[in-house]
């Protein structure tokens, strides 16, 4: 059965003496103690994976990958398991969070982030990947000297035309790769760099696919991988950040439970939480060791009551992955905040978002199917759309599904949709989705009293 959440005004409180509850069981040696009683706090400097799948190589150079717009460092999760299922160690990957929707002196910021890793690394040099408006900020970052004496190779994905390779003088190594079919930034060759042309990949998938990971990695490294695969692991742990969509503006002490689930119907299989995480000041949480191909629920909520509380779903894990992000609204006035305003907060109806995180859906490429609807249309995923996450409610309440685009959406031609769709929550019942043969289930949990759910097809 579905639990339903307490009072929003009295979470907080609950929630402090859930957890206080939670670790004086511990210990304890008869049937009240709950199947778990974890509580976890980011470790500083956890050790590394206990059952690694090979040795891993800490002399190659670290990787700092900046995303696009509206996006976050989890566009490299796929690559940062590629990168560890071959030479290098997990420790050795970065995702430089940025606020692409507005602010300044971005490359002063990633300056920083740069020295940092490069102090925790003892390295002397980093790899640099910039993906669309990332790119722009490499390039930015590059121009000046001294910053480029900080770098060995740059890789410019699906971003903007350049005349020559990054640095003051074009003498940062470059490799520039992009897509015929990116219908977002029109890629083409850049004149003194290593080009490499795709056929197909949309936009997003430029940056996520094993064709990329495979250039790059022989770009950095003068050598093929042992495979562009992600290889399955033994021991499987999970990490990463707790942001605000859109302005990746870090969380601090927001609260993370991770709930097992049936794969069938997506309900919890016990009522208490496997795991409570809690976030640091740069929003991160973990690591925490996770059942392989085992469906999980991340229930999130922030230390703001008025915040939205969030459901996410995911599908199972099989290899340690350090950037499952788990974005929550941000406020009202920012700009994100105003796109999602129109999601409702109402118990008649759940109130879902479909993420698809290594591709768009694209009209008459891609499938996707809610509760048996297909979602896939040229309207809401017409291939210059270029659509990565759709919201699903009733926009105008009464109580059936049209697809009509919300208004709060009609203005948005790219990466972010919305649908007019009635899930009812009159009676629990699972939410069956579908993307490429791919299937995740949910509850429909009340929009109001429950909070939004976000299904997410890695």
């Amino acid at each position: 059965m579905i639990i339903l959440k307490p009072s929003i005004h009295l979470k907080q409180l609950l929630l402090l003496v859930f957890i206080l509850g939670l670790i004086a069981s511990c210990g304890k040696d008869d049937d009240t103690t709950p199947e778990t009683c974890t509580v976890v706090t980011p470790d500083p400097d956890p050790d590394p994976d206990p059952d690694p799948i090979a040795i891993c190589n800490d002399t190659l150079n670290p990787i700092v990958m900046l995303h696009g717009a509206l996006a976050s460092g989890d566009t490299y999760a796929t690559q940062a398991m590629r990168f560890t299922s071959n030479d290098y160690c997990e420790d050795r990957l970065f995702a430089f969070d940025w606020n692409t929707l507005g602010g300044s002196g971005n490359e002063l910021l990633l300056d920083a982030f740069i020295d940092d890793v490069l102090a925790q690394t003892n390295a002397t040099q980093v790899d640099l990947v910039g993906h669309s408006a990332g790119g722009g900020l490499s390039y930015t970052y590059l121009s000046d000297e001294t910053r480029a004496a900080k770098v060995a190779h740059y890789a410019h994905l699906g971003s903007g035309a350049q005349s020559g390779p990054a640095g003051p003088n074009g003498e940062v190594p470059t490799i520039n790769i992009y897509s015929t079919d990116d219908l977002i930034v029109a890629g083409s060759d850049i004149a003194g760099a290593e080009n490499v042309m795709q056929s197909g990949p949309d936009h997003y998938e430029i940056a996520t696919n094993a064709p990329t990971f495979e250039a790059m990695y022989e770009f950095f490294n003068d050598r093929t991988p042992e495979t562009s695969e992600i290889v399955e692991e033994e021991t499987v742990s999970i990490s990463g950040k707790v942001v605000t969509l859109g302005e990746n503006e870090a969380l601090d002490m927001a609260t993370i439970e991770i709930y097992e689930v049936d794969t069938a119907t997506g309900f919890r299989i016990n009522t208490m939480p496997d795991t409570v995480i809690l976030s640091d000041a740069d929003g991160h949480w973990g690591p925490w060791q996770v059942k392989k191909n085992t469906n999980y629920e991340f229930f999130v909520q922030t230390t703001d009551p008025t915040d939205r509380i969030i459901h996410y779903y995911r599908e199972a894990f099989t290899h340690s992955n350090p950037l499952v992000y788990l974005r929550m609204f941000p406020p009202a006035g920012s700009t994100a905040g105003l796109i999602l305003s129109g999601i409702p907060e109402d118990d008649n109806q759940t109130a879902m978002a479909v993420f698809t995180a290594s591709q768009a859906t694209i009209y008459q490429r891609d499938a996707l199917m809610v509760n048996g609807v297909d979602l896939a249309t040229e309207e809401l995923t017409a291939a210059n759309k270029t659509t990565i996450a759709m919201f699903l409610y009733d926009d105008n309440g009464d109580g059936q599904t049209s697809l009509a685009i919300p208004f709060t959406f009609a203005f948005l031609n790219t990466f972010l949709t919305g649908a007019d769709f009635f899930i009812p929550t009159v009676e629990p019942e699972t939410v069956a989705i579908e993307f490429n043969n791919r299937e995740l289930n949910v509850p429909n949990w009340k929009s109001g009293t429950d909070g939004v759910i976000v299904a997410v097809f890695d």
